[in-house]
């Protein structure tokens, strides 16, 4: 071969050869890129299958916080602290992952709902709550704006939004005009922040209808909001006195406290029909927590609702 022809094939062979491994490198790339999505597209699959057993562990939870209560409900005429259904379960195995939880008698908060009776905001149960919020050191106004959120008509009454407040806001809607759902929903009354709400959680709750608080179960703050006329060291001595031994009725109360004649003692009971659950569950690389409320109306407890998180 002569010298001209060589050196006219050296650069098609290097430019050949730049080609091959420009192929190379982008099969390389393809097949890199198609590993990665199918191990993502299986990660994808693994955290779906982990999340739907702890989903079911969370499940299984509360089918046992409803035998629990049902079980409560056949032996026991009164709901206190020293019964199984108190008892805090540490995380344990379950399943290939691990449950554990808890649950909370949610009588023993006053019931925002209350504010409604017979289809009329009950001025005695808004004085039970003005007392509540000034305790907690809030803003004992917001009361009169939850009874405007609650009632059925669209008139603001003192310290209270109707409409005209919320349709002004952005984006605008209306004022519910029935009762509250859960807790949560206090985020769309005017005046309740993020911080109001979770500063007013542990000492209340948002039950169907109206329900008493249960003596047995309630914190000094809850009792002192609905017995004005009794003393802080009046109601230091109701909560001695039921560490003794929990009070079996009202009767037994008004008894053993003298106080025949305080007013409020119609707002309250041993026995609670309400009760949340909270369950935390893990599988794998999924966790879950989970929260319900219960209905002990009847024989086996009612689901009322249920969130995972």
């Amino acid at each position: 071969m002569k010298a001209d022809s060589i050196i006219r094939l050296i650069p098609q062979r290097g430019a050949a050869l730049i080609m091959a491994l420009l192929i190379v490198a982008l099969a390389t790339a393809l097949a890199s890129s198609l590993i990665w999505r199918q191990d993502l597209w299986l990660r994808q699959v693994e955290t779906r299958r982990d999340l739907a057993h702890t989903r079911l562990l969370s499940l299984a939870g509360i089918e046992w916080a409803r035998a629990i209560l049902a079980d409560d409900a056949r032996t026991s005429v009164i709901d206190h602290p020293g019964e199984p259904w108190a008892t805090v379960v540490p995380a344990m195995p379950a399943e290939g992952g691990e449950i554990g939880g808890a649950m909370a008698d949610e009588q023993a908060r006053w019931n925002l709902n209350n504010l409604m009776r017979n289809g009329q905001i009950s001025p005695a149960d808004l004085a039970v709550l003005r007392r509540l919020l000034a305790l907690l050191q809030l803003p004992p106004e917001l009361a009169g704006t939850l009874a405007d959120w609650l009632d059925s008509d669209s008139e603001a009454a003192h310290e209270g939004a109707e409409d005209a407040y919320y349709l002004s806001q952005k984006p605008p809607y209306r004022s519910a005009n029935r009762e509250l759902g859960d807790l949560d929903n206090l985020q769309r009354v005017r005046g309740f922040s993020s911080a109001i709400i979770e500063r007013l959680r542990p000492y209340a709750s948002a039950l169907p209808g109206y329900n008493p608080v249960n003596v047995n179960t309630a914190s000094a703050i809850v009792l002192d909001a609905v017995l004005a006329d009794l003393s802080s060291a009046e109601i230091r001595q109701i909560i001695a006195g039921r560490e003794r031994a929990p009070f079996r009725d009202i009767s037994d109360l008004r008894a053993r406290h003298d106080a025949k004649k305080a007013a409020g003692f119609d707002r309250l009971d041993t026995r609670s029909r309400y009760f949340s659950v909270s369950i935390h569950a893990r599988f794998g690389n999924a966790d879950t927590s989970t929260t319900a409320l219960l209905d002990r109306q009847t024989a086996w407890p009612a689901l009322v609702w249920k969130k995972f998180e």
